[in-house]
């Protein structure tokens, strides 16, 4: 068992949007952001975290949050283990499926202490040992940590996990207020704006009394209304949104920490991360074509941060014919032909209904 960190570099390919939960709104006149305030219209802010920089100035600079970064590593992980499972013709209980995919197959874990035979057996399973979960909620063996642009305020936010490479001029942002820009959105109303008029004709039961209709209930509704951005009645499709996204080019460094791992749960991780780079779309409006990324200068240090080996990747895919990536591929390949749809059902088990309804009465008599 071992321990490595790898360091990798997420450049934005497009518009990047992951929704803050905070209230805002933003002023058409002049696109500022206002809180509290009934006025503009809504804007989905994306996702920030405050940094104390030098001198005690706080600066909010664009997060990805590791917790969304390793739910969707384990999900990539989770695949390679169910593709390795299909190619023996092998499958898994719903409940399996479900702890595989987010950890556990319930919103409520099994309370009961983990006995040493089960640590030893979960920690050296290719997957759980990796990204642990399962009934007992086993520890996951990889610390990710939140990923932000580099720059003079964030730079008390890396240590240890610090690329190699990121003093490069390249790797820096120099600004957290030009890493992102808002945009507008207007969805439109064709029967308002009496559009492709033929087609509704031709279409619509009783064209002329319907469109009448809906003409007096709109005029009834925006009565007394100031003009705004907003729809300014539930009887139109005619609305004004915004959203805030991080720009294009950006660069967000990625720092993974492997603790006591084997070689096949290294292998795991590199697919799962190779998968990842080739797949995934971040954030929202991913079909609008948002959330694309590039990875670059993939890298593997020991604890120590002594590197190991570089150019793991190459045009954002795994080079699976380097021969260091090659010792962990055939390490995983090797541990996926031992694995078992039985044993992963059996690893994943909730606890006996006899042993649940045991420990509900015991919760009781000690109330």
């Amino acid at each position: 068992m071992k321990n490595y960190r790898i360091h990798a570099f997420l450049q934005t390919l497009s518009p990047l949007h992951i929704t803050s939960p905070e209230s805002a709104r933003m002023k058409i006149e002049d696109s500022t952001v206002v809180y509290g305030e009934s006025v503009g219209i809504p804007l989905n802010q994306v996702q920030r975290i405050n940094v104390q920089g030098l001198g005690g100035a706080t600066r909010a600079i664009p997060v990805i949050a590791a917790n969304n970064l390793m739910g969707r590593m384990r999900r990539h992980g989770a695949t390679k283990v169910l593709d390795a499972l299909r190619r023996k013709g092998e499958k898994v209980a719903m409940s399996t499926y479900s702890a595989l995919q987010c950890g556990a197959a319930t919103g409520k874990p099994d309370g009961r202490d983990v006995l040493f035979t089960e640590y030893r057996e979960a920690s050296n399973h290719p997957y759980i040992g990796l990204f642990g979960g399962g009934p007992r909620m086993m520890r996951r063996n990889v610390r990710c940590f939140n990923a932000v642009p580099y720059m003079e305020c964030s730079e008390i936010m890396f240590g240890r996990n610090k690329h190699p490479h990121l003093d490069d001029e390249i790797h820096k942002a120099s600004d957290a207020r030009k890493l992102t820009q808002c945009w507008i959105l207007n969805r439109n109303d064709d029967l308002r704006e009496l559009i492709n008029l033929s087609q509704a004709q031709a279409s619509i039961t009783d064209f002329e009394k319907e469109i009448t209709k809906r003409q007096e209930a709109i005029l009834a509704d925006s009565k007394g209304k100031a003009e705004s951005g907003e729809s300014s009645t539930r009887h139109t499709t005619r609305s004004f949104s915004s959203f805030e996204f991080v720009i294009p080019g950006v660069y967000f460094p990625l720092c993974f920490e492997l603790m006591n791992v084997d070689d096949a749960q290294v292998g795991l991780f590199l697919l799962a991360f190779d998968s990842f780079a080739a797949t995934e779309r971040l954030g929202g409006h991913a079909r609008n074509g948002m959330g694309q990324f590039s990875i670059t200068d993939v890298m593997i240090t020991d604890d120590g941060g002594n590197a190991l080996a570089k150019d793991l990747f190459s045009e954002s895919r795994l080079n699976s014919g380097d021969p260091f990536v090659q010792r962990f591929l055939q390490a995983w390949s090797v541990a996926s032909e031992k694995m078992s749809g039985a044993e992963l059902d059996r690893l994943f088990a909730p606890p006996p209904a006899d042993e649940a309804k045991g420990k509900k009465a015991k919760a009781v008599e000690a109330v």
